[in-house]
């Protein structure tokens, strides 16, 4: 399938991997559907979440983990109904950035990660009640 994009122009995707989130991303409720771009090579980070039904909304993203080992946090029965997770569920978590002229001041947001269920195809983005920063470095600063 080929679809448009904010970054790379027309990509082909397997549809197979399009990612539906029922509740889409806070602020873009209405676009449902995401593939997963990853231009530096399979599961290297920045990564964009790319809409398939249009060139926007896209999003870079990171896995929080790989930059913050510490990273876990609790999701509620409802979140889980939602995901169809349970504990042997393969899932993937990422945290929306926000890239600014210099990348090296790049964020992600740690309180509201996109949580994947690996098996299924299905994502919802997670408002967490733990204290995470919204704006949290990816980068040390030298």
């Amino acid at each position: 399938m080929n679809i448009k994009t904010r970054d790379f122009g027309e990509v082909q995707i397997d549809e197979s991997t399009i990612i539906n989130m029922p509740e889409g991303i806070i602020g873009f409720e209405d676009t449902k559907r995401y593939a997963i771009l990853s231009p530096l090579g399979e599961n290297k980070f920045p990564m964009w979440l790319q809409s398939v039904e249009d060139a926007e909304p896209c999003f870079v993203v990171y896995d929080p983990m790989e930059i913050y080992p510490d990273y876990k946090f609790q999701i509620s029965d409802e979140e889980q109904a939602l995901l169809k997770v349970d504990e042997d569920t393969p899932y993937r978590c990422l945290t929306v950035a926000i890239v600014p002229d210099d990348y090296r001041k790049t964020t992600i947001n740690l309180r509201c990660p996109i949580v994947i269920n690996l098996r299924d195809n299905i994502a919802a983005q997670i408002i967490l009640t733990e204290h995470f920063d919204f704006k949290a470095p990816v980068y040390e600063e030298e």
